[in-house]
């Protein structure tokens, strides 16, 4: 039984005829005599009485019409749901991040979203290491996700910006950006290994060549910040977790360092999904484009 045979049968109860049905179906009537015949086959009885004055319902016919037209407008429904999650008309998007990007990038691009499309809701879920983020989406846990650049993925990838790595300490400084010498002789406020700011601080050690001395751990971006400014040690955060008014406890590194935020899904992006995407990509943002990265920067 087709959706289709079912359209036909209500279309000839609803306009009295064959040829009635087939004009308003924009159809052959030969069509709609056929598929009608099609259907009375699979069912095992006559459902419509054909006359001189048209057609009138078997017993069969009056069971099975209440029924068709409710698949139909089930049907119906089921266009209309997916149409307007596809337009955005209304619908969920399930959208998985890392912490610091949840608050301090995010938030202009969610306004935005739910300025246009205000039917919406957008589910925000964040992650403490972008390992877990990456593990997440490959479950099919959401939509969409949003972090560092994952390595080895075989889905959608698109670039959203770099988000700046500052120093922070107590401040204020004699020299604009950190130092190699100023870093190496610094005692240092670390992450704890389940928080992903531990890859970026050991990164940039690596890449500026100097050995963190170590003298706390923590869990939060928070509380590095804030020991930091408490001259428990030197950390590294991005600049968009910096609160306003902090500015000058943070300074770059000499070079400065940079991580790339991508989205990305498991395969090709629904279009729900890209319609965000669209809209991250033409906001301003707390980000710098691929061309507005100094000459001399590091990039993770």
């Amino acid at each position: 039984m087709r959706l289709r045979q079912l359209e036909y049968f209500v279309a000839i109860c609803e306009h009295g005829s064959f040829n009635a049905a087939a004009n308003h179906l924009r159809v052959a009537q030969p069509t709609v005599s056929q598929q009608i015949r099609a259907l009375e086959r699979e069912l095992g009885g006559e459902l419509l009485e054909r006359g001189h004055l048209g057609v009138a319902l078997t017993a069969a016919g009056r069971v099975l019409l209440p029924r068709a037209q409710a698949v139909i407008a089930a049907a119906e429904a089921a266009r209309k749901s997916v149409a307007d999650l596809a337009s955005g008309a209304e619908g969920e998007l399930h959208v998985m991040t890392i912490r610091s990007v949840a608050s301090g990038v995010l938030p202009m691009g969610i306004v935005r979203w739910h300025d246009q499309y205000p039917a919406t809701v957008l589910r925000l879920h964040d992650y403490s290491h972008r390992k877990d983020l990456e593990a997440a989406m490959r479950e099919g846990l959401g939509d969409l996700a949003i972090g560092p650049r994952p390595s080895d993925w075989d889905g959608d990838v698109v670039s959203i910006g770099f988000e700046s790595m500052m120093v922070a300490g107590p401040g204020p400084y004699e020299t604009e950006s950190a130092t190699v010498a100023q870093l190496h002789a610094a005692k240092w406020v670390h992450f704890e290994p389940e928080q992903g700011m531990t890859e970026v601080l050991d990164w940039a050690a690596r890449s500026l060549a100097f050995t963190p001395r170590v003298v706390a751990r923590v869990g939060q971006v928070a509380a590095a910040l804030r020991l930091a400014v408490e001259g428990v040690g030197f950390t590294v955060i991005p600049a968009n977790a910096v609160p306003p008014g902090w500015s000058h406890h943070v300074r770059p590194s000499e070079p400065p360092l940079y991580r790339e935020l991508v989205a990305y899904c498991r395969g090709s992006m629904a279009q729900l999904t890209r319609r965000f995407v669209d809209l991250l990509t033409s906001v301003e943002l707390p980000l710098v484009s691929r061309a507005q990265l100094p000459a001399d920067a590091l990039v993770r």
